[in-house]
């Protein structure tokens, strides 16, 4: 399934909606196909009402796909190493380097980071060997100093460390849900003709070049520190490689109701797949940020993170509920 995608991009930017009304836009409309003349736009489907959906299974496919799209799908699936995999991902340890940008293009290397994740939306996340960690747990939200002491992130003055501790969940449950498809549940599954937003300039020869699918599921929604779940779809637009089916780019975000959340977009690249536990996962990964600045929106053509993953990783990690309590 999907690779390792999306994954995350460790901290990227998705951002956790705040209580007021998030803004919203339409659905993207797919570009029209190369050869195909401009005409009336192609409407997106509107996603049903939450007392429209039907009851999902893990890993099965709707039945209105098309033949093409569930062809895709078991391609990438089989390139990702899913489709013969022994177990489900529920659990894993990544370890990386990587390199952080801000707004201003300023930018931050950490080293020797690692995150741990536990099904459904347990993390314990750290930037720098020996630094300062990030975990949800069953006991909530924590963050441990290099000097052992203990916060609970709770309160105004901890809003960002808790917005940071939902980009890491979120991208981790992401990234489960991904690398293996038997987690997840799908709504709909078709293909498009091309991206389905603008991408930054220096990507956009890449992104013409991939073969584009969309999916939308419940499970790639954001889990709170309460255990509540966002109620929203969320859509998956990825571009595959055309001779392997391997994920190359990927956007996702939230749609409520047929409308696109799009304080939730994220755009990931995907580079350097190696082997691991019996998967094919992607080495190097950067995400990239909704801009906000022009109208309508787009990406930002500068990245707001890059991970370079180390060996030492495993999607076969042994972790219990008492490993992420601070």
């Amino acid at each position: 399934m999907l690779p390792i995608h999306l994954l995350f991009l460790a901290l990227s930017s998705v951002s956790r909606p705040t209580a007021a009304a998030p803004i919203q836009d339409p659905l993207p409309v797919p570009p029209p196909p190369v050869d195909s003349p401009q005409g009336k736009p192609v409407e997106p489907n509107a996603s049903p009402t939450t007392a429209q959906l039907p009851e999902l299974v893990p890993g099965a496919l709707p039945a209105n796909a098309s033949p093409d799209a569930v062809a895709l799908w078991s391609k990438i699936r089989a390139s990702t190493g899913s489709a013969g995999a022994p177990a489900p991902v529920t659990s894993f340890e990544l370890r990386f380097d990587g390199r952080g940008w801000d707004a201003q293009g300023n930018n931050t290397d950490f080293n020797e980071g690692r995150i741990r994740f536990l099904s459904p939306g347990f993390v314990d996340s750290a930037l720098q060997k020996n630094g300062r960690r990030r975990i949800r747990g069953p006991k909530g939200d924590w963050m441990l100093d290099a000097n052992g002491g203990k916060f609970r992130l709770s309160g105004v003055e901890m809003e960002n460390d808790r917005r940071e501790l939902d980009q890491i969940a979120h991208l981790a449950r992401t990234f489960a849900n991904l690398i293996d498809s038997r987690n997840l549940r799908v709504r709909a599954l078709s293909l498009m003709p091309g991206a389905p937003f603008p991408i930054p300039a220096a990507m956009k020869s890449r992104a013409d070049a991939l073969k584009w699918i969309e999916v939308v599921s419940p499970d790639f929604a954001l889990l709170g520190s309460d255990g509540k779940r966002s109620q929203r779809d969320v859509r998956a637009w990825i571009g595959v490689e055309a001779t392997n089916a391997r994920p190359s780019l990927a956007v996702i975000a939230e749609d409520d109701k047929g409308t696109l959340v799009h304080e939730t977009a994220l755009l990931v690249s995907f580079d350097k797949y190696k082997p691991l536990d019996g998967f094919q996962v992607p080495y190097v990964l950067v995400t990239y940020a909704p801009d906000f600045a022009p109208s309508p929106w787009t990406f930002s053509s500068n990245p707001r993170m890059q991970l370079w993953l180390a060996d030492k990783c495993t999607l076969r990690a042994t972790f219990a509920s008492k490993d992420f309590e601070p």
